[in-house]
C-alpha cells in the first residue's frame, strides 16, 4: 500500500479510533495496532502522539477525509473490522462505529457488508486449521 506520512497517519488514527470506540481496550487490539504501525513504519512514540490527537478529540470526520484513495479506503474498513474482532467479539457499539467509518469515507454499505464476510470467514479458516493441526490456544 502506497500512502504518504499524512494518510498513514490518519490511517492509523482511525485505527485508535475503533479500537477506543466500545470503551474497553484490549490486548489484542493492542497488538493488532502494533502490527499494523510496524507494517507502516510509524514508530511507537509517533503511534502515542497520533493517540494523544484522537484522545483529545480529533474528530473522525476530519481523520478520514484525508484518505482519498479508494484501495486504501477499502483496506481501512478491512483492517478496522479485523480490529473489532480481535477481541473474540464484533460488539454493536462497534459494528454500529464501522457504519459511521464507511459512510463518511463514502464506501457503499455492501462492501461492509462483503468485509465482514471475508473477515468472519477468515476467523473460522483460522479456528479449523488449528483444530486439524491440533494447535491449541496457548501455543
Amino acid at each position: 500500500m502506497n500512502m504518504h506520512k499524512e494518510e498513514k497517519n490518519n490511517y492509523l488514527q482511525a485505527i485508535m479510533f475503533i479500537v477506543s470506540c466500545d470503551g474497553v481496550i484490549s490486548g489484542e487490539e493492542i497488538a493488532a495496532l502494533k502490527n499494523i504501525a510496524g507494517r507502516m513504519g510509524i514508530t511507537m512514540e509517533k503511534v502515542n502522539m497520533l493517540t494523544e490527537e484522537v484522545a483529545q478529540g480529533k474528530a473522525l470526520k476530519n481523520i478520514l477525509s484525508r484518505i482519498k484513495n479508494r484501495q486504501t479506503k477499502l483496506q481501512l474498513i478491512y483492517d478496522l473490522v479485523s480490529i473489532c474482532h480481535a477481541d473474540g467479539e464484533y460488539s454493536e457499539i462497534e459494528r454500529k462505529s464501522m457504519e459511521r467509518v464507511t459512510k463518511l469515507l463514502k464506501v457503499e454499505a455492501e462492501k461492509l457488508a462483503e468485509i465482514e464476510n471475508i473477515v468472519n470467514e477468515n476467523i473460522e479458516f483460522n479456528k479449523k486449521t488449528k483444530q486439524v493441526l491440533e494447535v491449541s490456544n496457548e501455543a
